[in-house]
Formats: structure tokens, sequence, C-alpha cells
């Protein structure tokens, strides 16, 4: 029997649709009055609603005049944990640094102790209501880290929780394999790494790539150049770094001449690591959500970035510690507000940019002709009310290849 041809489906009456055309620069093409022809859960085209004869089409949606964009990509999230922190809070506020909360056994070591107690079916409960919460606020795309097993068996525990996800949400999900996000309380750290080094080839079946927390708390910046020569012998593809935030270690200049995929927070980046990333094609992942949270923090040279052509991403850094919100509708206003961006830059950002530092720009995130379908209808005709009327959701629904998400209602803090 031959296979049924996939439907062809027409969302019309389009008031404001905004792509996201390849870059870098990424920059927005938006038509007024417009349609979006999808086929097979993919964009076929898009074209003036002007004259559309509905019985061309299997289905016919009417957007009632809403604007619609690219969904949003969280490129950078750790969203399987078990666990909260926020007893740290009142210590943050009263002058505590995170060097110390971490040293008097808090921060990492308190979420990692929660997540080896805390069951597989529980993990994925957890981190299944965050998920569909955070489709209902615009996410469309994830990255996923582990790092908080810290230790072969709770490692691929979190990484098979991540797989379950991708495959019963039904949402693109990057896997990021961080065994080297901290040194495990009490242990001697060049031991850690070695092991690290060691089981390393067990992970490839269960993650798209490796990251590492480069810090004087965690790892040097040897360890880095160690870890990305080992993991490309291995056959990662991806490799991604926590660089530059909480003090300037030089380890975005190593991970960028190594082809790193991206380099994330860069709070102290200098001119000379933003060359590097430039030259090595890395994606700048910026977190405007952890600079408010934790506050007082330096902003990274975001326009320096731009002006040197280097692209730029935006991600919530989602985690119980010093960013537990999961919503990237805060982040867009976050990173214009303190980065002095414009919309455009921003949504761009956390739209295409995000898909590049994931590796799927020519997946997902552009909402161009051959993409995933994934989109969003607003609440409103001008996607710019994102940025102007901040604080509510303006998400109306979240497609998924053309089809609209079901769930997410209900608040899944943290």
């Amino acid at each position: 029997m031959a296979s049924r041809a996939p439907e062809t489906l027409c969302f019309r009456n389009i008031g404001q649709l905004v792509q996201v055309e390849p870059g870098p620069p990424h920059r927005l093409l938006t038509r007024e009055c417009a349609a979006l022809v999808v086929r097979g859960g993919r964009v076929v085209r898009a074209v003036s609603d002007r004259g559309i004869d509905p019985s061309r089409y299997s289905q016919v949606v009417d957007m009632k005049g809403r604007a619609v964009i690219p969904g949003l990509v969280d490129c950078h999230t750790h969203l399987i944990f078990a666990g909260d922190r926020k007893a740290e809070m009142a210590q943050r506020l009263g002058g505590a640094t995170y060097q110390e909360i971490l040293a008097s056994g808090g921060g990492i070591h308190r979420t990692v102790a929660a997540t080896r107690e805390a069951g597989e079916a529980d993990l994925y409960r957890l981190a299944r209501k965050r998920m569909l919460r955070m489709m209902a606020l615009g996410t469309t795309a994830f990255e996923i880290k582990s790092g908080y097993g810290l230790d072969l068996e709770g490692e691929m525990k979190m990484l098979r929780v991540g797989q379950r996800l991708k495959k019963n949400l039904k949402a693109p999900v990057v896997l990021t394999y961080l065994g080297a996000h901290a040194v495990p309380a009490g242990a001697d750290r060049e031991a850690c790494f070695e092991r690290l080094m060691e089981e390393l080839p067990r992970f490839r079946s269960l993650a798209d790539g490796v990251d590492i927390f480069c810090e004087p708390e965690a790892f040097s910046v040897h360890h880095l150049k160690r870890l990305f020569l080992h993991a490309r012998l291995v056959g990662f593809q991806q490799l991604r770094a926590h660089v530059e935030e909480l003090s300037h270690q030089g380890g975005c200049y190593e991970a960028a001449r190594l082809g790193a995929t991206s380099c994330d927070h860069l709070e102290f980046a200098t001119p000379r690591d933003i060359r590097a990333m430039k030259m090595g094609g890395t994606t700048a992942v910026l977190m405007p959500g952890v600079t408010f949270f934790l506050g007082g923090q330096k902003l990274p040279q975001v326009h320096t970035m731009i002006d040197a052509g280097v692209p730029i991403a935006l991600a919530t850094d989602f985690n119980p510690g010093s960013a537990p919100s999961y919503n990237m509708q805060t982040v867009l206003y976050l990173a214009c507000s303190m980065y002095r961006i414009t919309p455009e830059q921003a949504l761009a950002a956390a739209t295409l940019g995000s898909a590049r530092a994931l590796g799927c720009e020519q997946e997902f995130g552009g909402l161009r002709p051959g993409q995933r379908a994934d989109f969003l209808s607003l609440k409103t005709g001008d996607y710019r009310d994102l940025f102007y009327c901040f604080g509510e959701n303006l998400v109306e629904r979240t497609f998924l290849g053309g089809e609209p998400v079901r769930g997410g209602c209900a608040p899944a803090c943290p």
C-alpha cells in the first residue's frame, strides 16, 4: 500500500510573520498580512494572505491577525535536577559570594546530593513538568546538560532522563555531558579528572556533546584542552565551555581555538577572546538572567562581540542555584535592558542564534523553508510587545512541527 502523502496546512491571516535570515548577523524578515504553508511538519513557504484558496490545503488555520514568530531556542539549561537552593538567596543578599557558599558545603554540592538521591522516575517527572511549562512560555528547542551526578551512574542517570524527554515530548533536544561541572565534595581534582577522561567514551551513546566549567573552584584551562582533544578522538562533534564567568582564566580563547561550538557566560571575556571566537566560528551564549538573579556581576562585552561579527545566542541557564527561571521571554527583555541591544537583535539571538549554538541552524530557529515548523502565535499583532509589555506571558499558542502543544499551564518552579 502506498504511503499517504503528508497533509498541507495553511496558517493564514497572520498579522505579522517574523522569520530570521541566515547570518551572522542574523536579521529579522517581517511580513504583514501573511500566510505560512506547512507540510510534513516543515515550512514550505511564506506567502501573502491575499488570494489564498482554502481548497488547495488539507487544513486552514485562522491566526486572527496575531504575530507569528519562530519558537524560542534555549541553548543552555540544567533542567534535570532535584531539590532547590532557596536558602542561598538570603546568603547572597547578605553578601556571600558563589565561592563562599560553595566552600561552606552549599551551592552545587547541595543539588548533587539531592539529584543523586532522586530516582530516575522522579527526575523525569520533574523535568517533564518543567519542559511543558517552558513550551507554554515559548521554548520549542532545548539543550540539556548533565552535571549534577558527578559520578558515572549519576551522570548516566541524568542523560537517560534526557533521552526519555527527547523521545516522549517530540521537541528537539540536544544533550550535553557535563561531568566536569565541579569537583565532588572531598575528592581530589586530578584524580577526579582522570576518571572523567577514562569514562568519557561511555557517554558517546547518551550525549551529543561535552562541556566543562573552567574556574579556579572547578577545572583549569589545561583540563579544558585535554578534555576537548579527547572528546574529539572518541567522536564528539559538539564542544561547549562555561568560561570567563566569575573570573578570567583564558578558557574562552583556548576553547575557540579548539573549535568549540559555543562559549557560554563570558562576563570576563576580553577582546582577544572575542577575536578567537570570531576566527573559530564559535557562538557566544549570553545569559542575562544569571547576572540579574545573582546581582552585581560584570556584564559581557556584547557590543564588541557584535561588532566583531561573533554570532550571539541567548539562553536561560535554568538551574536551581544561579538562574531558577526557565522563561525565555524574561531573557529577551533582560538582554535588551541590560546589554542595550535592540529587540530585533535579541529575538534573532534567541532563535536562529541559539540554534546555531547547538549546531542546528539548518534544522530550526528561523522559520525558513525546509526548517521545522516550530513557531509561536502571540497575543498581539507586533512581536515588539514581547519587550514592551514585559512581565506577561505573550505566547498564545506554541506549535511544534505545525501541531499545537498541549499542557504546560501549571507553574513548575523551580
